[in-house]
């Protein structure tokens, strides 16, 4: 029921999608306070899997990937969700990236919600049918 809901909304949402965001935060002229993002404060971001994420060959030049190790959280709660592949291309997980505003969380708190997310996932994946507000996110 959730995903469907979801699914509508996001359906509805895609026909305005091309709405520079500037033009959205003026319409809907939302309570403006300097320390929060005008609109929402969780992201949830799915890297594109086609997004090889490996080094680009190009005519004559040497190129490789390096992550960049400093992150400044832009939103309060930012979760990552990436696909990943074994070496013949079949399904291999995902990996998922928290970040956070460290003002707002510190990092007890930020691994306690991923642990709950972790159970939730998981209760999820053993009964697709159960309702979200019958899985019981506590840990010991």
């Amino acid at each position: 029921e959730l995903v469907g809901r979801v699914r509508d909304a996001d359906l509805e949402a895609f026909a305005h999608q091309d709405v520079p965001f500037e033009r959205l935060v003026e319409e809907l002229n939302p309570a403006r306070a300097l320390a929060r993002h005008p609109l929402f404060q969780v992201l949830l971001v799915k890297k594109d899997p086609t997004a090889s994420g490996q080094a680009e060959s190009m005519s004559g030049l040497h190129t490789e990937v390096v992550p960049v190790g400093t992150w400044v959280a832009k939103f309060d709660l930012t979760v990552g969700i990436e696909e990943r592949y074994d070496s013949g291309a079949g399904p291999a997980g995902l990996l998922w990236t928290l970040g956070y505003a460290s003002d707002l969380f510190d990092h007890a708190t930020v691994e306690r919600l991923a642990r709950r997310l972790s159970v939730l996932l998981t209760a999820l994946a053993h009964d697709p049918d159960q309702n979200l507000g019958a899985v019981d996110l506590l840990t010991d």
